[in-house]
């Protein structure tokens, strides 16, 4: 059987920032693909960074591609680029431009690609880190991408908003994902990875 290396790409959220160890969706995702598949096929690597941005992640990616040679890649930015401070920002069209590099990138090594949507926020009523009226242009981005280039595309923006209670989800800080946000998130992801990984794993 052919072995599988999926590398999950992405910023705190990724990483499982604050997060009860083992409880992040990598974490999730590696024990359940563990019990789907036995026979050891698959090998999943977190290659979440904390504070990065689409421009951290171009910079990185080619020693990744080089590093873990993946045939699976699930890639989540957005939310440190929308944030208002000097140092995460990356505005709308550099974020487009960057998206487009990495894919082709991650696409000319031969790997499939799942892009996510970065979940919403609670704002910060006096002066907010990251507004959703903001954060949503990312997604659309993100989403226009997926069309674009005919990838895989999990709407975790809008997985989240459908949640009853927001703020189970989510951390003190609004943003990061709590113990109970992760058990969404996985389950988001994981409903859509485990078929095309069982097709991969076919090929």
């Amino acid at each position: 059987m052919k072995n599988l290396m999926v590398m999950c790409f992405g910023d705190s959220i990724t990483y499982g920032y604050c997060a009860e160890y083992g409880t992040d969706y990598v974490s999730l995702f590696k024990k359940k693909a563990a019990e789907d598949f036995p026979e050891g096929a698959i090998t999943i690597r977190n290659r979440g960074v904390n504070g990065e941005s689409s421009r951290d992640a171009l910079a990185r990616i080619d020693n990744e591609l080089e590093s873990y040679s993946p045939d699976l890649v699930i890639m989540l930015f957005g939310s440190n680029d929308s944030a208002y401070s000097a140092w995460y920002h990356v505005g709308y069209e550099e974020f487009s431009h960057n998206y487009d590099l990495i894919i082709s990138k991650i696409k000319s090594e031969g790997a499939e690609i799942i892009l996510i949507t970065p979940p919403p926020v609670i704002e910060d009523e006096d002066v907010p880190f990251i507004e959703n009226s903001v954060l949503e242009g990312y997604c659309r981005i993100i989403e226009e991408k997926a069309e674009k280039y005919g990838l895989t595309l999990i709407d975790m923006n809008k997985a989240f908003k459908a949640y009853p209670v927001l703020s189970d989800l989510l951390q003190w800080d609004g943003i990061h994902i709590s113990t109970e946000g992760y058990k969404l998130f996985f389950d988001t992801v994981y409903k859509t990875a485990r078929p095309l990984i069982e097709n991969m794993l076919k090929d």
